[in-house]
């Protein structure tokens, strides 16, 4: 991975992700059908932010680092936006089976470090690549299955370098989130 350079791991330091969250911000603040505008722009930048503190942030301007920021947000647009049955099924799938009965997310609350991990919990055992109509909706937000792995590896990478140190990923993502704004 890279050297680590003073201001990272912060809002500040995160320079080189302000034109994906402008883009972000377009994407994902604006109004559905009739839903009033959310800014969930914030998951990502907390997200981000994780992943840059955890330092598993591929290299600023590398195709893999616009890849990350690409199906983050793509993933959060079809999660929140996806009015088709399929991906919808499977999604709720995936936040259904990610916590205890009756507790599961809200796919409209957007891309927390939980729902992620939940998505990509059951990507895992259940890959859209096998669900061709699963794949078929994804792929109207232009997230793939590639997406999909590109951001379990990092979220992964950063899970185990956190709990190497005695830390908890969701922990540090809520930290983060409630530094961030649009919330």
């Amino acid at each position: 991975m890279r050297q680590r350079q003073p201001g990272k791991g912060t809002i500040q330091g995160m320079g080189f992700h302000a034109a994906a969250l402008a883009f972000a911000w377009i994407l994902t603040a604006l109004p559905v059908a009739g839903e009033s505008s959310r800014p969930l722009v914030g998951h990502i930048m907390a997200l981000l932010a994780v992943f840059e503190e955890a330092d598993v942030l591929p290299p600023e301007a590398s195709p893999e680092a616009n890849e990350l920021i690409h199906a983050l947000i793509q993933t959060q647009a079809a999660l929140t936006k996806s009015t088709d049955h399929a991906t919808r099924q499977w999604f709720a799938d995936a936040l259904r089976r990610s916590g205890p009965t009756g507790a599961e997310a809200d796919p409209r609350d957007g891309l927390t470090s939980r729902v992620l991990e939940a998505i990509l919990t059951h990507a895992a055992s259940h890959p859209p690549a096998e669900r061709p109509e699963v794949l078929a909706g994804l792929r109207k937000f232009n997230v793939s299955q590639a997406d999909l792995d590109l951001v379990a590896g990092v979220f992964s990478r950063a899970k185990d370098r956190f709990r190497s140190t005695g830390r908890d990923l969701h922990q540090i993502y809520d930290r983060q989130r409630r530094a961030m704004p649009f919330r």
